[in-house]
């Protein structure tokens, strides 16, 4: 029996995609959550050296770990058959991926990690304003030219369920209402049963 632990903080975050995945794939995993590195620091101080990279989140399968939340969210969605059926469809879905990615890192510098509240306004202002609308645009695009309902192979990939959470963690969410397919697969992936509960019985978190 394959013993899965997922180690993160408290929060959504760069963990919530791979939970997705595993909720909506039904599978039985050990939720580990450690306190914010904020409200214990010393705790997270001793912890850190013993992570690959010195970060979380980790994944731990039968006891080797992997760490880099795309790399864990990836094998997760290789594991359990949310990855394509082909390796051209799993490049399709990795393109998908790797385009929120780069945007999530954006988003992540300008909301979160951007300290000085000057250049914090101008990369938000740029986020909403550049960033966000030419990703959803070209989703948008990607997802019309590959049938509409998924973005491969007309059937649920982590592709998309990634693209769910991201527009669902939004500041503003109301902006995804201006890509009517792309809000159409949010709402889809938001309905699915595994999905739908695990959103409703997770923990509360700040983000």
């Amino acid at each position: 029996m394959t013993v899965i632990k997922l180690t993160y903080f408290d929060f959504r975050a760069k963990a919530e995609p791979a939970r997705l995945i595993l909720a909506q794939a039904g599978v039985d995993y050990i939720d580990h959550r450690i306190p914010a590195y904020r409200l214990d620091i010393e705790g997270w101080q001793k912890m850190k050296p013993t992570t690959p990279y010195g970060q979380l989140p980790i994944l731990e399968v039968n006891g080797e770990l992997i760490s880099e939340s795309v790399a864990i969210t990836r094998y997760c969605a290789r594991e359990f058959g949310l990855a394509g059926k082909t390796t051209f469809e799993s490049a399709q879905a990795d393109e998908i991926v790797d385009a929120l990615q780069g945007a999530l890192e954006k988003q992540y510098e300008a909301f979160i990690f951007e300290k000085d509240e000057t250049r914090k306004s101008t990369l938000q202002k740029a986020f909403n304003e550049t960033v966000l609308p030419t990703l959803l645009g070209n989703l948008e695009k990607r997802l019309c030219s590959r049938g509409g309902d998924f973005f491969v192979g007309g059937a649920l990939t982590w592709a998309d369920i990634v693209t769910y959470n991201f527009c669902v963690e939004l500041p503003d969410k109301t902006v995804v209402e201006k890509y009517p397919k792309i809000s159409a697969l949010v709402a889809k992936v938001g309905e699915l049963p595994n999905i739908k509960a695990w959103v409703a019985s997770r923990p509360k978190t700040m983000f």
